[in-house]
């Protein structure tokens, strides 16, 4: 395990949204769960080998859910 502390800093997320929505960095997403279904992503991360590759991310719209 790696411990990774940081700091809120507004302009450094505004620097990774740009970068991201120019195509210059793309997350790994695992999975989606929507909010609703938080209760599976949440047993999805506690289950030990479970295969997931990327981070698991949570759809508050759920249009969003591929």
């Amino acid at each position: 395990y790696h411990f990774v502390f940081t700091r809120q800093n507004r302009g450094k997320l505004d620097e990774l949204k740009a970068l991201v929505e120019r195509g210059q960095l793309r997350p790994h997403i695992g999975a989606v769960y929507s909010l609703a279904d938080i209760s599976s992503a949440h047993a999805l991360l506690e289950t030990p080998n479970n295969g997931l590759r990327g981070k698991v991310a949570i759809a508050v719209e759920p249009s969003l859910i591929p």
